[in-house]
């Protein structure tokens, strides 16, 4: 008995893939999306054009009913019809609509926290109700981490993690919560359709607990938000070129969670941001490798260049001037790139050079576990040989000399302002 339960426990963890097939993931919204009225059905639209733009997984926003229209202050987390994004059946068509297309869909899952949706005789906001009949994720104080400053009334074990303000941090020591989560969470997949997490805000329980909750719910592909701004900076201000303990964290973070749940590089976000404004040198750390999380555990790490908190809301915005020098990069690299909303529909201008890069990308199979050769890291000019199939380039520098692909059986496949791939003949 002991080892059909090994047996079966490892077969489940197992279907998490490692992304040797060349992934590419579409944030499908931003922090504005909710206030624009029907945005499923909106979104539903463009599924054909995402199909055909290489597009595999998709991010969807929180699904639940929210004290916030975006959805990441969640109450009634089984009441999908009162999001802001619009109602169950909406929901369900979109995802149908993927799955036709072949497009996976990943809910934005918030696990860390919940609102309450009613006072109790004394007047304090501690009735936290999860939209069933049955009562399943009804609670009140005593699932609530009796050291959350904002909810002093709490009275279950101290939190695990990080504190989120405004809203209460729940127990997740309690067995309770722990299986009434994972059924939700099951539930998403088996009725709704969804077949991956975005977990939200993982700094803020323990390690251990997304590891419970991705045994017990076995998603297709599962990524975390574990952001602290922690990154390494100088007394100038700038970013040290040394930013190894802020991708190890995020590495220590992964193999704590149990291995199987990638996390989005913000190393590379951090330098990315910087390097593209003439500081191209740091895109090579002192192995010679990627200096994000794509340089040591490239199967793990989901690239990105905006999002609705690091665009929509202001908080690390990319230069949108340097936007496809990012995109040139993170889609001819390891990882698992990530693409947002807003640069390929809102602007507008973007889009079909993205297109051309995530058709090299899959042409050449380029893969999470790809490998690659930095040929040059200066200032003005960093390339790089993805898997011996393409060689990239960003940066204003126009002479190559013996760097010039089309020397060594190369040609040029797409090419923009400061950037260029070449494919092998």
């Amino acid at each position: 008995m002991n080892f059909l339960l090994s047996f079966c426990f490892c077969l489940c963890v197992s279907r998490l893939p490692s992304f040797a097939t060349p992934a590419v993931l579409f944030q499908g919204f931003n922090w504005d999306s909710s206030k624009k009225g029907g945005w499923y059905n909106s979104l539903k639209t463009t599924i054909p054009e995402l199909s055909s733009s290489g597009i595999t997984h998709v991010w969807l926003p929180p699904p639940s009913h929210s004290n916030g229209t975006e959805g990441y202050d969640p109450g009634r987390l089984y009441d999908l019809d009162a999001s802001s994004y619009g109602n169950k059946d909406e929901l369900k068509s979109l995802i149908a609509t993927m799955h036709e297309k072949g497009i996976k869909a990943i809910a934005d899952i918030v696990l860390n926290h919940r609102s309450a949706v009613k006072q109790d005789e004394n007047g304090i906001w501690s009735i936290f109700e999860g939209g069933t009949e049955d009562g399943r994720l009804d609670f009140n104080a005593s699932l609530i981490c009796r050291d959350d400053n904002d909810h002093p009334f709490g009275t279950g074990n101290p939190d695990t993690g990080d504190n989120f303000p405004y809203t209460a941090d729940v127990d997740h020591t309690n067995p309770r919560l722990q299986t009434e989560l994972s059924d939700w969470l099951n539930w998403l997949k088996t009725d709704i359709g969804f077949d991956g997490w975005r977990l939200d805000y993982v700094i803020g329980y323990g390690s251990s607990f997304t590891k419970l909750y991705m045994e017990k719910t076995s998603p297709e592909f599962a990524v975390a938000e574990y952001w602290r701004w922690n990154i390494s900076k100088g007394q100038d201000g700038k970013l040290d070129k040394n930013q190894d303990a802020h991708r190890n964290e995020i590495v220590n973070w992964i193999e704590a969670a149990g291995g199987v749940v990638t996390a989005f590089d913000l190393t590379t976000k951090y330098i990315l941001n910087v390097a593209v404004e003439g500081e191209l040198w740091r895109l090579k750390d002192s192995n010679g490798k990627p200096p994000g999380l794509i340089g040591i555990k490239p199967e793990s790490a989901v690239t990105f260049i905006d999002n609705h908190d690091t665009w929509s809301q202001g908080l690390l915005p990319f230069p949108d001037d340097k936007v496809l020098l990012g995109y040139a990069y993170i889609l001819t690299h390891p990882g698992t790139p990530s693409i947002f909303y807003d640069h390929f529909f809102d602007w507008g201008w973007p889009k079909e050079p993205i297109r051309n890069l995530t058709a090299i990308r899959a042409r050449n199979g380029i893969n999470s576990r790809s490998s690659v050769t930095i040929l040059a890291a200066e200032a003005d000019l960093y390339m790089a040989n993805i898997d011996d199939k393409i060689i990239m380039k960003i940066g204003p520098r126009l002479g190559l000399g013996d760097l010039d692909p089309t020397k060594s059986n190369f040609h040029v496949a797409t090419s923009g302002q400061d950037f260029a791939v070449w494919e092998k003949n």
